[in-house]
């Protein structure tokens, strides 16, 4: 299966777009991503406060590339779990550690996951994701 390659100038229009939504605060409601969360430094173990949309809204965060992760799904008979394949692109969050300075990089959500939390604000004008 061919995988479509996102050039950098669309990776430049999802981010800058991303930003505008965050901005006008289409996730604003998304308890995800307005929620505080601990972050761990892996070289000295210090944890600190991260909220996810400061990011979003500043734009300190890159598009990583795009590829195809094995999803389980709920099947509807009692057979188990189906399986699916999804294509997902990372936000990467890159931050500094508080106390020795060292970069953590993590990758919170991803961009569909933003792209259907901002079809779903459209939609309904609320968000319940």
């Amino acid at each position: 299966m061919k995988r479509k390659r996102s050039s950098e100038k669309d990776r430049r229009v999802s981010k800058e777009a991303i930003v505008a939504q965050a901005r006008e605060g289409i996730y604003a409601e998304n308890p995800l991503l307005t929620a505080p969360h601990d972050v761990t430094c892996k070289k000295c173990g210090h944890a600190q406060q991260v909220t996810y949309l400061n990011h979003l809204k500043n734009g300190r965060f890159e598009l990583g590339e795009t590829q195809a992760i094995e999803v389980a799904l709920a099947a509807p008979t009692i057979t188990g779990l189906g399986r699916a394949t999804e294509m997902i692109t990372p936000v990467i969050l890159r931050i500094r550690c508080q106390q020795c300075g060292a970069e953590i990089v993590f990758s919170p959500v991803n961009l569909e996951y933003l792209l259907f939390t901002a079809k779903r604000y459209q939609q309904t004008g609320h968000m319940y994701v």
